[in-house]
């Protein structure tokens, strides 16, 4: 029986590009002249390649460290984002300003954050507001309740208002909230461009 010669490779300087047979296993150039004269080019291969798994490395760690707090902060502005989105045809909650009112809009809880927390993400209990009535009025609570039970019903807006569970937000829970909204607020974009 005749021993099977190896398949011939193509040198991978690109000045040469002769066929070859490998003597050795990994061999990619005809001879170490072709070697030297595409190391520069390696070696930037290789150095990119590295900076790329240090990069992904201190995402990850960076990942690993971040405060719960962060991922609040970023689950907040992403629910405010769809919040502000799902109600741009409708004017301010509290005071009936305009939808084309100039001024910048926020997304106004009804329920305050600091006195029921479980209500921070509820889409029931946050609508889009003038910026005069949230930051200046605290929220012009006096013109946003009966506004509210027009948009929503009384019944919805007493479930607000009555006892409600404790809500603890674990990191999980606030990844999965931001993944939530986004899709959401893609969905509505979407929605609005057609």
């Amino acid at each position: 029986m005749i021993a099977k010669q190896p398949r011939p490779k193509t040198c991978k300087n690109p000045a040469c590009g002769e066929k070859f047979v490998a003597q050795r296993l990994g061999q990619a150039v005809c001879s170490p002249k072709c070697g030297l004269a595409i190391k520069d080019v390696n070696q930037t291969k290789a150095r990119k390649a590295l900076a790329d798994v240090g990069r992904k490395e201190l995402q990850a760690a960076k990942e690993r460290v971040k405060p719960k707090g962060q991922y609040m902060r970023v689950a907040q502005a992403t629910f405010n984002a769809w919040v502000r989105l799902r109600d741009a045809a409708l004017g301010c909650v509290s005071c009936n300003k305009p939808a084309t009112w100039a001024g910048q809009w926020h997304a106004s809880h009804f329920r305050s954050v600091g006195s029921s927390p479980e209500h921070r993400f509820n889409p029931a209990n946050v609508h889009k507001a003038c910026s005069v009535c949230n930051s200046h009025l605290s929220g012009n609570i006096l013109g946003y309740q009966p506004e509210l039970i027009r948009r929503i019903g009384l019944e919805a807006v007493e479930t607000l208002l009555g006892p409600s569970e404790p809500k603890r937000y674990t990191i999980e829970d606030l990844k999965a909230i931001t993944a939530e909204y986004r899709a959401k607020t893609r969905e509505l974009k979407k929605g609005q461009a057609a």
